[in-house]
């Protein structure tokens, strides 16, 4: 049985050897997707010097004398809207522009006082403040320069970045494709219609709407398989089945452990799938298996059927080899202060469902919940992370410096 960090060693190599492709997406589109590509602004922003704010342009020079009990009249000339062509003819010694926020700048200007602090007469305005150079003025280029870099492969992109890349007049972008991802679940007792009544020895399938509504959060195409009862050759044709759609992956739920009715491994290798891995320290969820089809084939995840331990081996098997087939580096833990001791097996690693808060604006610090068992549920309805308790540990205590890693990435 190897470590946990063997088994993601492994997902790494074979993840990063098996990268996902790229595809044109419109803006509206990016947000949670993977940059795959370098992108530089085709234009300045701001592309040309403008107004901040509704007011005068002038020259700065003009009201160095400007006082509140001399005020400085000046000359309206003009008037300049957001969307005018910026006038080129410079205001002489007098003079001022009447301006807008947005407005492109007059030739010969160099600042602009706003619209509150100047007093309309009948056919000038007195100014009773100085003026500095660049005053409420936007330069171009001032936010941007035309060609500056403004995102690199790899970013993860979000609805803020669709503001930038409209600005700058970015329309549509390269982003990493979504892995297509078919869950499956297994077992007799397991009920996927979650509106009807259980019949002794049933439960209700807790697993696959998870699993599905997380990989979509993990930026996943999602495609439901159904479940399979405890039926060797009825998987073995719903696998083929899968194989023949060409998923990038396949996570199942159950039949991976020792029992009578685990039997996805026999099933693996008799279509041809290579076992990369079946058991890690870990839990919950030891039995999980990882796998590969030849020849471009998809890659298997099984993972227990105990609800935490689906979703604790989603969280820490399935989500780092999509990450790995995105071409990104590995999740970096967070670290938190523990507030209450905990014991467990000296040779296993714990995933362990957690409440981490701030003590203060710097100190993260973490609550492992009560009821860890990997079918108890009742600490997802609070809990906010996981928190690693390592192999070779056998007492965490109160103080010790923690992993964690947020529920979802």
């Amino acid at each position: 049985m190897i470590t946990h960090d063997e088994a993601i060693e492994i997902i790494r190599q074979e993840g990063s050897t098996h990268l996902l492709g790229s595809e044109i997406v419109p803006l509206d589109q990016i947000a949670g997707r993977i940059c795959a590509e370098t992108l530089k602004s085709p234009i300045a922003n701001q592309p040309f010097d403008n107004s901040a704010m509704d007011g005068f342009a002038l020259k700065a020079e003009e009201l160095a004398s400007a006082v509140n009990d001399s005020p400085v009249a000046l000359e309206v000339i003009g008037r300049i809207a957001a969307g005018d062509i910026a006038p080129t003819k410079a205001p002489s010694h007098g003079q001022c522009y009447e301006i807008m926020t947005g407005a492109p700048m007059p030739a010969g200007c160099d600042a602009v006082i706003p619209i509150e602090k100047a007093e309309r007469g009948k056919s000038k305005v007195l100014f009773r403040v100085q003026a500095h150079k660049d005053e409420n003025v936007r330069h171009a280029g001032e936010d941007f320069a035309a060609g500056e870099k403004v995102l690199a492969p790899g970013h993860v992109l979000g609805s803020q970045h669709i503001l930038v890349l409209a600005t700058i007049g970015i329309g549509k972008i390269k982003v990493i494709c979504k892995p297509k991802i078919a869950v499956l679940s297994t077992g007799l007792e397991v009920v996927d219609d979650l509106n009807s009544k259980l019949n002794s020895g049933q439960i209700y399938n807790s697993t696959g709407p998870y699993l599905r509504s997380t990989l979509s959060v993990f930026g996943a195409e999602v495609f439901s398989c159904g479940t399979v009862a405890d039926d060797a050759a009825v998987f073995k044709s719903k696998l083929e089945s899968m194989i023949r759609n060409r998923f990038d992956i396949i996570v199942s739920t159950g039949a991976v452990s020792a029992g009578s009715y685990d039997f996805i491994r026999q099933a693996l290798e008799e279509k041809g799938a290579e076992i990369l891995f079946h058991k890690v320290k870990i839990r919950p969820g030891k039995p999980v298996l990882f796998a590969k089809f030849p020849d471009g084939g998809p890659f298997y995840i099984g993972l227990p059927g105990n609800p935490v331990a689906s979703a604790a081996g989603l969280r820490f098997f399935v989500y780092p080899l999509i990450r790995a087939m995105q071409g990104l580096l590995p999740e970096q833990p967070q670290y938190a202060l523990l507030k209450n001791s905990y014991s467990k097996k000296t040779d296993f690693r714990f995933f362990l469902r957690a409440i981490v808060s701030h003590s203060d604006k710097t100190t993260h610090e973490v609550d492992i919940m009560q009821k860890q068992q990997s079918f108890m549920v009742s600490p997802f309805i609070t809990a906010n992370a996981w928190a690693v308790a390592p192999e070779g540990v056998e007492m965490m205590k109160t103080g010790d410096v923690v992993n964690v890693y947020p529920l979802m990435p």
